[in-house]
This record gives C-alpha cells, sequence and structure tokens, in this order.
C-alpha cells in the first residue's frame, strides 16, 4: 500500500470524516433506542443539574476531531485536483449535518 494515493477518493483523509459521522449518529441512534436515561446530576455552586452523558461527549468530540481531518484533506488535495476534492468535502459536510440534525430536532 501507498502513501500518496494517486487519486483524493482513495486518500484516508476523504474516508475518516465520513466514519466518524456515521459513528457519531449510530452512538446518537443506540442511544435513543435503547429507552429513556435518567439524567446525572451534578451539584454545581450547591445547585444540582442535569449534566450530560457519556454519549454526549463521545458524539461531541467524534463530530469537533474530524475538523482537522477536513481540513488537512482540504489542503493536500484541493490544490491537485479540485473537482474531487470538493465532491469529497461536500460528502463529509453532508455527513455531518445528517449527524447532527437528530440533535438538533431533539432540542427543538
Amino acid at each position: 500500500m501507498t502513501s500518496n494515493p494517486a487519486t483524493p477518493y482513495r486518500a484516508w483523509s476523504a474516508w475518516i470524516p465520513l466514519l466518524m459521522s456515521g459513528t457519531a449518529l449510530s452512538l446518537l441512534l443506540v442511544y435513543l433506542a435503547t429507552g429513556p436515561h435518567a439524567p446525572y446530576m451534578v451539584v454545581e455552586n450547591g445547585v444540582p443539574r442535569p449534566d450530560e452523558s457519556a454519549t454526549a461527549r463521545l458524539w461531541q468530540l467524534l463530530m469537533v476531531l474530524q475538523l482537522p481531518v477536513m481540513g488537512w484533506f482540504a489542503f493536500r488535495w484541493l490544490p491537485r485536483h479540485p473537482r474531487r476534492a470538493v465532491a469529497i468535502l461536500a460528502m463529509q459536510a453532508l455527513a455531518i449535518v445528517v449527524a447532527a440534525v437528530p440533535v438538533y430536532l431533539l432540542e427543538h
């Protein structure tokens, strides 16, 4: 396996963000499918408040950590293959939106 793929479609940085968005969406769907969850309570300045679960933290990490990978992909491939790179970046952006829409809908 070569470390310099000839096309952006074969680059690891093209597929990792898609996998991360898919994992974030799957994590959310499994969390919702397992039923209602009691909120974790945290005492902050003497006032108890619900805290986000580990699922929410993992989702946030997956969503944020894909941005540097997308930036690397854009830096590496936009100058070489602009059309193909823009198509892949559009897929990555769409995957982020698809993973974020359920969270948006749940909060509103």
